[in-house]
């Protein structure tokens, strides 16, 4: 039962985001003393974080000299290329300022948020896909408030570093220590195959708050939404050209040029081409709280492209196993 709600959260992302967002726009018309709903925030983010980061394994990193090549490719995928790339398409198509640091923070965002839900249908390495998820987030503490402090700069906005790393405690520290903690307890008390039982719930959670989260982003911010509407429009050129190329781009490149095998290529696909949209706006809205908060929009509008063209990719598995293998 479990893993059928997983799989339908999962492969529904897009009529389920679609949905919560049209509610909470709708009910911010007729019910605007529902914002309350916003005092809320930080415990729904601890929530929907916790579980993410109970996917990190500390035994993938003994694992790591195995997997050096794709381990690399992601990281460069993920931290360079992706916050490159992305911020030259910004400049072309969005003059707001917000928006754009809003696009790079989602840049550096690694694993999808429904990656878990993925597992089966796009076949792909999961101890590739382990170490990639345990080292890109681990890294992405360091990362994160250099990238905030000058795409901050670049879009000409004030953040103190104090104030990145003091949210970046709540939202990915202490959640990872626990959830790093949980993992080796469980491992260690009840064995890998408890984990892989209960792996599906955790998905659900991850996921079911995601959706809370952007419902009442959605119905507190929907006045933002209405006047800046022509610039958050101005991201769908951006995330569409940055999937299409990328995706093909790692197809050859993953294929002629490294020579990775095709649960390989999957797995960084599925790790540093899509984005960490839940982690995104929960860091966005830990450390904006009320000021410039309608960014926090920006990832779950990126959701709305992300989720379609990952389950288009997953229809062409096959082709892609194809070209792999021969």
């Amino acid at each position: 039962m479990i893993n059928k709600i997983q799989k339908n959260l999962s492969k529904n992302m897009l009529l389920y985001t679609f949905s919560v967002i049209i509610w909470g726009l709708l009910l911010w018309l007729f019910f605007p003393e529902l914002k309350i709903l916003w005092k809320w925030i930080l415990i729904i983010i601890f929530i929907m974080i916790y579980p993410t980061m109970i996917s990190i394994s500390l035994g993938q990193l003994k694992k790591i000299k195995w997997w050096t090549k794709p381990l690399l490719i992601a990281l460069f995928l993920n931290f360079i290329y992706a916050p490159l790339f992305i911020f030259a398409l910004s400049s072309i198509f969005i003059s707001d300022p917000q928006i754009t640091l809003a696009l790079m923070l989602l840049a550096i965002a690694p694993s999808s948020s429904m990656g878990l839900g993925y597992i089966g249908l796009a076949e792909w390495n999961t101890l590739v896909w382990a170490l990639i998820l345990a080292i890109s987030f681990i890294s992405s503490i360091f990362i994160y408030p250099l990238a905030w402090s000058y795409f901050a700069g670049q879009s000409h906005l004030v953040i103190p570093i104090w104030l990145i790393l003091k949210n970046l405690i709540y939202i990915l520290i202490i959640p990872l220590i626990l959830g790093i903690t949980t993992r080796e307890y469980i491992e260690k008390k009840h064995e890998e195959w408890t984990y892989k039982k209960v792996k599906p719930y955790l998905s659900v959670i991850t996921l079911s708050s995601l959706y809370i989260l952007i419902f009442i982003i959605f119905i507190s911010k929907s006045d933002l939404i209405i006047k800046n509407w022509k610039d958050i429009l101005a991201i769908a050129p951006v995330i569409l050209i940055y999937f299409t190329i990328t995706i093909f781009l790692m197809i050859f490149v993953n294929k002629k040029i490294f020579k990775l095998e095709y649960g390989d290529h999957q797995s960084i696909i599925f790790t540093s081409v899509s984005k960490n949209v839940a982690i995104t706006i929960a860091i966005l809205i830990a450390v904006f709280w009320e000021k410039w908060m309608y960014m926090s929009i920006v990832p779950a509008i990126v959701a709305l492209f992300q989720a379609p063209i990952s389950m288009l990719y997953l229809r062409l598995t096959k082709q892609v196993k194809q070209y792999f293998n021969k």
